[in-house]
């Protein structure tokens, strides 16, 4: 009967125990579930920091590459493009500085000694950016060498183009307000100012503003007789004739009416017509096989 006693009294005290021990593993149940529901709200957290992370530094680097395709584009197209830049009037100045221009702009706009033994006519469109780029490549090489050595003069006169993509219209303001420069000798300053700050021929950009901005820039010119001039009917009737002049010769011309197309003559005789761009070679050539 003791050993039964005893046996019995060991298995109610088991009895006894399994409460304590059972809520023990509850709760260390519960602090585990509480540690790692812990852990993934850490875990979510830092991922949320990770993807903030990535996405300011997309957003960063997008940032930067608006700004660099924003200056590239702003200096594509052959030359600055930084409206009103000191740049851009340094660089304009500084090439036509000394060079002669006469107030006639019957038959163009001049540049250079009218006496010049040869002459060199070019018929372009300033929104045209082959023009542009001729402008700021072989012509300025042109004007350097042969121009102001008084060996050749430049006339410009007009033809339409790429002013019909998108700025139909205002092709003859335009020529009208570089013609308008020209009466005050300052015809090709007007010029190359255009080409320092012509954009793409697919934006309407050529506005009463945009010329006004540029008659504004161009050193020594008077303003309020250049804008009075605007009115000179005489001077849209010459931009007429350029046209005309220019419908002549595309018959004969192997692209026909394109922009820029130079002829140049000489004592003897005149050289095959150029169209579009050449190396500058072709100019040496045909400039010396004239003289």
């Amino acid at each position: 009967m003791i050993v039964a006693d005893h046996t019995l009294n060991r298995a109610l005290r088991h009895v006894d125990n399994m409460p304590a021990m059972a809520s023990r593993a509850e709760q260390k149940a519960a602090a585990r579930a509480q540690r790692e529901a812990r852990q993934a709200e850490l875990s979510a957290a830092q991922a949320r920091r990770v993807r903030l992370i990535r996405l300011g530094t997309l957003v960063l680097v997008a940032a930067l590459v608006i700004v660099v395709i924003a200056v590239a584009v702003g200096g594509g197209n052959g030359g600055p493009k930084a409206v009103g830049s000191k740049t851009a009037k340094a660089k304009v100045a500084a090439l036509l500085h000394g060079i002669p221009q006469t107030a006639s702009v019957a038959g163009g706009i001049q540049l250079g000694n009218p006496k010049a033994p040869v002459t060199i006519t070019e018929y372009g469109d300033l929104v045209c950016p082959i023009c542009q780029e001729f402008a700021v490549g072989d012509e300025e090489q042109i004007i350097k060498n042969y121009v102001r050595t008084g060996k050749a003069q430049i006339i410009f006169r007009a033809d339409e183009t790429a002013s019909a993509t998108a700025n139909n219209g205002e092709f003859s303001a335009g020529q009208v307000a570089a013609r308008s420069a020209a009466l005050q000798k300052l015809g090709w300053n007007y010029i190359y100012t255009w080409y320092e700050e012509q954009q793409s021929e697919d934006t309407p950009y050529v506005t009463d503003a945009f010329l006004q901005g540029l008659a504004k820039q161009i050193p020594g010119l008077n303003y309020g007789k250049w804008h009075t001039q605007l009115q000179n009917p005489n001077l849209a009737g010459y931009v007429t004739v350029d046209e005309r002049a220019m419908n002549s010769l595309a018959s004969s011309l192997p692209q026909g009416n394109a922009t820029p197309t130079v002829i140049i003559k000489g004592p003897k005789g005149s050289a095959p017509p150029i169209q579009g761009l050449a190396p500058y070679s072709t100019f040496q050539t045909y400039i010396k096989g004239v003289s």
